[in-house]
């Protein structure tokens, strides 16, 4: 494992913008951040949903997020690969009927032609006792 914080910073920007998309639910911007084979597995019941069917959602606006923002995150860089793990913090659903969930997740980000793309996110919904 390499530390190095100027890709630390690339990752991070390029995860910002990728949370952003999500909250304006632009497919556009996401389909420019995600790799071709990316998979995004829901916290709330593990489904794994392929990249058509992950963008499809926020096009016919199945899916909808109100606040998405990270915490407590670390990175670990590896050559053309970065994992970030941390905790999320979403709002989600129909404005009259959101739902907020708080997970635990890790994503990863490749180096593909030289643009960071997230190939995977997998979360975990953190239950109160």
């Amino acid at each position: 494992m390499v530390v190095n914080t100027d890709i630390t910073r690339e990752v991070r920007a390029t995860l910002q913008r990728w949370l952003d998309g999500t909250v304006a639910a632009d497919a556009d911007t996401l389909e420019h951040l995600v790799a071709s084979d990316y998979t995004f597995t829901h916290a709330s019941n593990g489904h794994a949903d392929t990249r058509e069917e992950w963008l499809e959602s926020f096009r016919n606006g199945s899916r909808r997020y109100h606040v998405w923002t990270i915490t407590d995150e670390s990175y670990r860089v590896y050559p053309d690969v970065v994992l970030v793990q941390g905790v999320g913090h979403q709002k989600m659903g129909p404005v009259d009927n959101h739902r907020n969930l708080e997970t635990t997740f890790l994503c990863v980000w490749v180096n593909d032609a030289g643009a960071w793309r997230c190939a995977s996110w997998q979360a975990t919904e953190i239950r109160s006792h």
